[in-house]
């Protein structure tokens, strides 16, 4: 053979020639290539490889253009072999081709030779395993075309992908090794979510792992699911996985073999570790980075330094201290803690000269007096651990300098440092493993108020359960106060906790102890910050959240974008902000509370921060709308404060790419201020955010929205944009169904249609046509888009005139008139293609497709949904993608290819999954109904 030659399938098809990737080419010979590698050095015939190409539906230049890639693929595997000679790799046979590869050449051989190892038990077995798991983790064949996925030698790869997760995930369990290939199957189990049973074995794996709550919490997602968008109930595998789950204990060994030596005992050494914190929750993703940061250094080869950073309040020396004491017995020389009080609001942090001091005294060494300089002292640290196993927990640490003189230079020593400061300098210089610690999750939450409360007090409240979960968000030392404070005064219910909560926040989180009060630990991180960075975090209290955008926080504080960067970077240093994407921060609920009650310097003014905020919202509103919509039209905005950033919006996606990143903080934004002073820019933001809940067919959003906007005093509100937002209200309340509130707006505005001026009048016709379509009144809807579009035409607009077209095209073909229809929409074409008005030209090539679907045309039809397609998305518009999926569904079905209309509907709910929209659940049952054997 010539060359070595590797091919990936799990996480896309790549291709490597003697240790360099090659291309493979266009994206038929992709699919070509896939197909035979995922046969497994079976053959494939003719036929079955134009299938896998190009559908039910191939060209008639198909087999010649398989013939093409195949030579192609030969030269690409063998590029020494000579014109029209067969090779040693890409076999001819009799009916067909296949794929000479070995396991160490191809990922689909090394799959069948893991799976078989494993089944074949041995000591290699759990290897094997846990590589399979690995190997799975990643998408089978990421990037190929989604339609040639679902034909049948790829659907058949993937089934095996998913089977063999849920076998690795069993014999890991069986073996008592769980935990190895948790996080693995977890990605798989995520691209599978209606593989009842792997997510069984995920449960079993879950529970034996020690993870009981994520088990239950994993089978109620799984149940909701299948019950919303199915209609059916979790099958028997699943069932008795999850009932297995509530009555047996985790499992700790593996349940067969030899049982090992049981682990050393503690040595002689000192012991200064604290009591473990009561009703502590296990939290399984950071003790496992822990472990693995031991696990990379491996013991006896350096000191391992790993730091624990998070806010205050978030756990970390309990986690510390529950970690140390788990791994004790690893360090049987000593296991001393030491709180350096870097946070501590009573005393000043802890000099590394006297650390060093007690730290010595803790290991049994003479006290010196106190004129010894630090580097001697330090010196004689060293030398006291040299040849020592020993484990030290620095708590609260100030910052890296305070840190840096108490680390040992003994091989087999672990250092574990908590701070809340990110040390970012031990991990440059020290080469520290840093751990960040966050919030609690929601099962985590809840197993910790169990653990305090007792399950039963829980249960007896659910509803107040849920509001302090809510209002603690995450956070270990609030929900002990909540905790505490029923435990304090037994004739508390979880409903006063939770009442006094919501109400009074961080004030019904203090117990007179400044230790614990929540209030007192987040001054002391506050305190540090400097006068700048002190300022951006009070300042950030008028900014809702949930998340915050470099460009607002700079608006915020009116600062320019690069100051703000440094400033954002410091409190994410002092973890009083989170950086969870690049220039993306978010702000805990609490700290936001803490910096509202600050007394306010002179130079804060929150009233023009927060005014600086709606103007960056709103003309970014209005800038991201100009670029998505496919009619721009200017909107007067009141000129920007000073300090407020604008940004600009190049093209459509970077317009919607903006809208999805910062939508939620816009609603919140208009559900949450109320100051009669900024009304104006309240009113601008509305109106310029609705439409992109209408392009994203998010109804009941976009009626909220409007009726905001609606809501303000009309010397805020210019006329014509009043006029426009009625209407789209109306057409909103159509959307959902509420039709006599539809008609309460619309009839008034229909009787001052003789009185507009022309542009508002062909405006309101054209919207109480929608709106009368929406209602079934398709005779009436024709009516009025023929008035509005003879208004167009007086007005001279191409753009307008070709849309009118359109509706009035698409009424026809609602009432059946489909000759007339297509008709309609043919003179709308070459206009909308002059303007490039792709979303509106998508739209009519949807509704020529309807009609000539319906005149039995499917072949024709299908070119035209096609069409429709490629224009929605152009214009990024997945709302309307969907539907015409949905058509395009229908018309495979006439075609007889019930595969091809599977997919496009499954298409069509994946879409609107990731939208929110509640038509997925609709498409979702006409996919399965449509399934082999049809579930």
């Amino acid at each position: 053979m010539d060359g070595q030659v590797r091919l990936q399938i799990f996480g896309g098809l790549r291709l490597w020639r003697d240790g360099t990737e090659v291309t493979v080419g266009p994206p038929h010979r992709h699919t070509v290539l896939a197909a035979l590698v995922v046969a497994r050095g079976g053959t494939l015939s003719t036929s079955a490889l134009v299938d896998a190409v190009w559908g039910e539906h191939p060209p008639s230049t198909a087999v010649n253009q398989l013939h093409r890639h195949i030579g192609n693929l030969r030269r690409l595997l063998e590029p020494a072999l000579a014109p029209r000679t067969a090779g040693s790799r890409l076999l001819a046979a009799p009916s067909g081709y296949r794929l000479d590869t070995s396991a160490a050449e191809s990922e689909a051989a090394f799959f069948d030779d893991l799976l078989a190892r494993g089944r074949a038990g041995g000591p290699q077995a759990p290897a094997c395993w846990r590589e399979l798991a690995e190997l799975v983790r990643r998408p089978l064949l990421a990037g190929l075309d989604p339609a040639a996925l679902t034909r049948p030698p790829f659907a058949a790869m993937e089934r095996a992908r998913i089977a063999a997760a849920a076998e690795a995930m069993a014999a890991a369990t069986e073996a008592g090794d769980a935990a190895s290939v948790l996080a693995a199957v977890r990605e798989v189990a995520a691209d599978a979510p209606w593989d009842e049973p792997l997510h069984a074995a995920l449960v079993r794996g879950l529970v034996a792992a020690g993870r009981r709550a994520e088990a239950l919490t994993l089978f109620e997602e799984i149940r909701v699911r299948l019950a919303e968008e199915l209609g059916v109930d979790p099958s028997e595998v699943l069932r008795a996985a999850y009932e297995r789950a509530l009555r047996e204990p985790a499992l700790s060994a593996p349940r067969t073999g030899p049982a090992g030596p049981p682990p050393p005992a503690p040595g002689h050494g000192p012991d200064t570790l604290p009591l473990p914190v009561a009703g502590f929750t296990e939290r399984p993703e950071l003790t496992d980075a822990l472990e693995q940061a031991m696990a990379d250094v491996g013991p006896g080869t350096t000191v391992v330094l790993t730091a624990l950073a998070g806010m205050g309040g978030v756990g970390k020396t309990a986690l510390a201290v529950h970690w140390a004491r788990r791994v004790a017995r690893q360090f049987p020389d000593g296991r001393l803690y030491l709180n350096l009080r870097g946070f501590d609001p009573g005393a000043r942090p802890v000099d590394p000269g006297e650390a060093l001091a007690m730290l010595l005294v803790a290991l049994g060494e003479p006290a010196e007096e106190s004129a010894e300089d630090l580097p001697l002292r330090a010196a004689r640290f060293r030398a006291a651990v040299a040849g020592r196993r020993l484990l030290l927990v620095l708590d609260n640490a100030r910052d890296a300098e305070q840190v840096r003189w108490l680390l040992p230079g003994a091989p087999g020593c672990l250092v574990l440092v908590t701070s809340r400061n990110r040390l970012s300098s031990l991990v440059v210089r020290e080469g520290a493993r840093v751990v960040s610690v966050d919030r609690l999750a929601p099962a985590q939450a809840r197993e910790l108020l169990a653990n305090r409360l007792g399950p039963q007090r829980l249960a007896a409240e659910p509803a107040a359960v849920e509001s302090v979960l809510a209002t603690c968000g995450g956070l270990p030392l609030a929900l002990s106060i909540a905790a505490a404070r029923l435990a304090i005064s037994p004739g508390l219910t979880l409903a006063d906790v939770a009442g006094d909560l919501a109400g009074r926040q961080l004030a019904a989180l203090e117990l007179g102890d400044p230790d614990t009060d929540l209030r007192s630990v987040f001054a002391w991180s506050y305190r540090a910050l400097s006068p700048s960075s002190a300022r951006l975090f009070r300042l950030l209290a008028v900014h809702p959240g949930p998340e915050i955008s470099l460009a607002s926080a700079a608006s915020v504080a009116g600062l320019p974008v690069a100051r703000t960067r440094t400033l954002a970077q410091e409190l994410c240093e002092a973890n009083m902000l989170s950086e969870h994407a690049r220039d993306c921060y978010t702000l805990h609920d609490l700290l936001r509370a803490y910096a509202a009650g600050l007394p306010a310097e002179p130079d804060d003014d929150r009233p023009s921060a927060l005014g600086r905020l709606l103007d960056h919202f709103g003309h970014c509103a209005v800038a991201a709308g100009s670029a998505i919509s496919t009619r721009p039209e200017l909107r007067e905005l009141q000129a920007a404060l000073p300090g407020a950033v604008v940004l600009e919006f190049a093209d459509r996606p970077t317009g919607m790419a903006w809208y999805a990143a910062e939508y939620r903080t816009i609603l919140t934004l208009l559900r949450s201020v109320h100051d009669e002073g900024q009304l104006r820019r309240i009113w601008s933001l509305a109106y310029a955010s609705y439409l992109y809940t209408y392009q994203q067919g998010w109804s009941q959003d976009e009626i909220e929205i409007l009726r905001i906007a609606l809501g303000a005093p009309a010397t805020v509100s210019p006329v014509r944009e009043v006029l426009e937002g009625r209407l789209g209200l109306a057409r909103a309340y159509a959307q959902t169904g509420r039709f006599a509130q539809a008609d309460e707006l619309l009839i008034p505005l229909l009787a001052e249609v003789p009185a507009l001026p022309a542009t508002p009048r062909a405006t309101v016709l054209r919207s109480a046509g929608w709106v009368r379509g929406r209602q079934g009144r398709h005779r009436e809807a024709l009516e009025y888009a023929q008035q509005a579009l003879a208004v167009y035409r007086v007005l001279g607009s191409d753009n307008h005139i070709a849309r009118e077209l359109n509706a009035v095209g698409w009424y026809h073909a609602l009432l059946g008139e489909y000759e007339q229809a297509i008709q309609s929409c043919e003179q709308a074409l070459p206009l909308l293609q002059a303007t490039a008005n792709h979303r509106a030209e998508a739209a009519t090539w949807d509704s020529i497709g309807y009609a000539h679907h319906h005149l039995g045309h499917f072949p024709r039809a299908v070119e035209c949904f096609e069409h429709a397609l490629d224009g929605y998305r152009e214009a990024s518009d997945q709302v309307n993608e969907a539907e015409v999926l949905d058509h395009l569904a229908d018309t495979r079905l006439a075609l007889g290819d019930p595969a091809g209309a599977r997919a496009a509907w499954q298409r069509a709910a994946d879409l609107l999954t990731g939208l929110g929209h509640p038509e997925a659940t609709t498409l979702r049952a006409k996919a399965a109904a449509h399934g082999p054997g049809g579930r």
